[in-house]
């Protein structure tokens, strides 16, 4: 396994509301090796000013699929894994992005793994969460549990990243490697 797997998984964005979130998104895409984007109903979507704010990503987001629906988005995925702030009462299997990790890049290794996030301001409904096979919540503090969309991106594909055997290469030694 490598990290040449990551082309199999795909970051789909249902419903973003701010051109600013798509550019901290793709952002985090491309530090962590994830190079496909799919955007659904975005509230706005401008490539060049994306690109600003994203410096060096113009590939990736020439190459976003912007879709009309959820269920266009995601057909092709085997395996799809979305995210939410807080369990609910319908029965999931949720999981925590560590431990979900190994699952996505064995997947991938078979076919596409969607990661699902929702809109900035609601996160995914109970019918976006339906079509998953694992809802992964990224452990918060208790009293603010509010994660920017950016943010839960980096998170989830930062421990995919890991899974993968990315960032397995030594650190940089440097003239106090051996003494303080």
């Amino acid at each position: 396994m490598g990290p040449a797997l990551l082309n199999n998984v795909v970051v789909v964005l249902n419903e973003p509301q701010n051109l600013v979130n798509i550019a901290g998104v793709v952002r985090a895409m491309m530090n962590m090796g994830l190079g496909r984007l799919r955007l659904v109903n975005p509230a706005e979507f401008d490539a060049w000013r994306i690109g600003g704010i994203a410096h060096r990503s113009q590939p990736l987001v020439e190459d976003a699929e912007i879709f009309d629906s959820l269920d266009e988005a995601v057909a092709d995925a085997t395996f799809l894994v979305g995210t939410t702030a807080r369990a609910r009462t319908a029965q999931r299997n949720y999981v925590r992005p560590r431990a979900v990790a190994h699952k996505i890049v064995k997947h991938a290794s078979k076919g596409t793994v969607a990661l699902l996030f929702g809109r900035e301001d609601r996160g995914l409904g109970n019918e976006a969460l339906d079509l998953c096979h694992a809802a992964a919540v990224i452990p918060t503090d208790p009293e603010y549990s509010s994660l920017n969309l950016a943010q839960a991106v980096l998170l989830l594909s930062y421990e995919i990243f890991l899974a993968a055997e990315g960032g397995s290469e030594p650190l940089p030694r440097g003239r106090r490697s051996t003494r303080p």
